[in-house]
């Protein structure tokens, strides 16, 4: 009789692997897994223990990558946040950027886009349509385009 319960079993547990197969295994399927072994192992020839240790071992690296994952996840996220807050520090600042030509292009940024979580900016470089680029592009960074009447009054002033 016990021999037919075993092979009912054994098809739980082939289930059980068959379904973590079809998904990626987390670390809950793993531990189902490792149950599911233990539970449903032949008493008169149960797993070694180099073979149990291997497993744990394995579950423990499993954590491990998850958790990394994570803190990747976390560090991406910010180093967006980052980039955008510098994009937005470039307002009213000129820039410069290598053109299609091959050549340096400048312009005043106007506005900040995100889009996507990619940034752009606007560029005022002096035609109708303004320039719009990716925010990695940018070579230089310089100081905001002074007006013509602020450089008289200056000149005024320091006579």
């Amino acid at each position: 009789m016990s021999l037919v319960s075993n092979v009912t079993n054994s098809s739980t547990y082939t289930d059980a692997v068959t379904k973590a197969k079809g998904d990626s295994l987390g670390k809950e399927d793993f531990l189902k897994l490792l149950v599911a072994q233990l539970t449903y192992q032949d008493p008169t020839n149960p797993m070694k223990d180099t073979e149990f240790v291997s497993q744990l071992a394995t579950y423990s690296g499993l954590e491990q990558q998850m958790a990394m994952n994570k803190n990747l996840e976390k560090l991406i996220s910010f180093n967006a946040a980052s980039v955008a807050t510098s994009a937005v520090g470039l307002i009213g600042k000129v820039v410069s950027y290598i053109g299609e030509d091959g050549g340096f292009q400048t312009g005043q940024v106007m506005f900040v886009d995100i889009n996507a979580g990619d940034v752009y900016l606007y560029l005022n470089d002096g035609t109708s349509e303004g320039a719009y680029i990716p925010f990695d592009v940018v070579e230089q960074i310089g100081l905001p385009i002074e007006s013509e009447t602020s450089d008289v009054s200056d000149e005024q002033g320091s006579d």
